[in-house]
C-alpha cells in the first residue's frame, strides 16, 4: 500500500520540479546581452589604400612604413599596421583619412 502512495508523490514532485526549471530558463532568456559585433577586415595591398588614408599616415607619421593594410568589406574603415622605428602600431582610419580611436 505504501508503494501506491509513494508513486504519485514522486510523479507530482517531478512535475513541479520540471516546471520550475522551465520557468527559470525562460526568465533567463528574457535578458538581453549586448555582444559587440566584430568587424570583418579583408587584407589589401598597401598601395590599394585610398589616397586620403595614405596622406594621413604620411602627415602624422612621416618616418613610418606600412607593414600591413586591411579594409572593412564596405571600405568605410581601414586598419593599417605601421612600423615606426622599433615600434609597430595599428592605426584605424576612415575612408577620409581621419584617425579613429
Amino acid at each position: 500500500m505504501k508503494k501506491l502512495f509513494v508513486l504519485p508523490v514522486v510523479a507530482l514532485g517531478l512535475l513541479v520540479g520540471t516546471q520550475n526549471i522551465t520557468a527559470q530558463e525562460v526568465a533567463s532568456n528574457d535578458i538581453e546581452v549586448a555582444t559587440p559585433v566584430q568587424d570583418k577586415y579583408i587584407e589589401i595591398a598597401p598601395e590599394n589604400l585610398p589616397q586620403p588614408v595614405l596622406d594621413a599616415i604620411v602627415s602624422k607619421m612621416p618616418d613610418a612604413t606600412i607593414e600591413k593594410a586591411e579594409a572593412k568589406e564596405d571600405a568605410s574603415e581601414f586598419k593599417v599596421t605601421v612600423k615606426q622605428g622599433e615600434k609597430t602600431l595599428e592605426v584605424l582610419l576612415d575612408a577620409e583619412g581621419n584617425i579613429k580611436g
